[in-house]
């Protein structure tokens, strides 16, 4: 039996290895879950939103042969497929937004570098009106900088850094996205008319992709930021 030898009074055993950042896996899960399944619900209203056109152009045709119970049906799958969108926008910002707040303090144990905003922010910055138009992109942006392997350590300016391109498809699909959703309550939902029904059809359409997009975008970088930050040593 070999003997281990101690360290002499007072003296404190340091480990060879340094530890890492601890990302939030957990909460990355069931963000990149709850996305793909609001996204496959954004497919969903697309693919009603062509039907019920189909039923109104039937409806101003010649002969139509649509039914009354075919258009109770399509209004009851939109106000559903609504809501669980809505229901699932919600979920999937809930778990990202708890994804970032401690990818945020994982990126200020493993960076020095000044963020342009304090670690509350990851959260706040998406209920601020007006300012939530650009807020939220800054703090995923400067925690994209810092997590960076390239990125040092200590001293490291985060303002003078390449911005993300992947930061910038990913929050410019998001916003036009809702911008589109937007557009399509605001301004078409109220008209009746069959070329109102083929503008929504459309508009959900662009919105699905968009959203696809936004929504593969968001799961590579919460990905990509939590393996880089496993990766990184720990400097507080």
């Amino acid at each position: 039996m070999t003997d281990v030898p101690t360290p002499p009074m007072g003296v404190v055993a340091l480990p060879t290895e340094r530890a890492t950042g601890r990302p939030n896996r957990g909460a990355r899960i069931v963000a990149s879950g709850s996305i793909l399944l609001t996204t496959a619900v954004a497919g969903l209203v697309a693919w009603q939103s062509w039907a019920s056109y189909r039923l109104v152009r039937d409806v101003y045709s010649a002969a139509p042969t649509v039914t009354v119970e075919q258009i109770t049906a399509a209004e009851q799958r939109s106000v559903w497929l609504s809501w669980a969108w809505v229901v699932g926008l919600a979920v999937s910002w809930l778990a990202f937004a708890a994804w970032l707040w401690r990818a945020r303090v994982t990126a200020a144990r493993t960076c020095d570098g000044a963020h342009r905003h304090r670690v509350r922010w990851a959260v706040l910055s998406w209920l601020v009106p007006v300012a939530n138009l650009w807020w939220p992109q800054m703090v995923v942006g400067d925690v994209h900088r810092a997590s960076r392997p390239t990125t040092p350590a200590r001293n490291a300016d985060l303002a003078r850094l390449k911005p993300s391109l992947l930061v910038t498809v990913w929050w410019s699909a998001f916003l036009t996205a809702h911008a589109v959703d937007l557009v399509t309550v605001f301004l078409l939902a109220d008209d009746q008319t069959e070329r109102a029904f083929r503008d929504i059809a459309v508009a959900t359409t662009l919105s699905a992709g968009l959203t696809g997009a936004a929504a593969l975008a968001a799961i590579v970088l919460m990905g990509r930021i939590d393996r880089w930050q496993a990766a990184r040593p720990l400097i507080r």
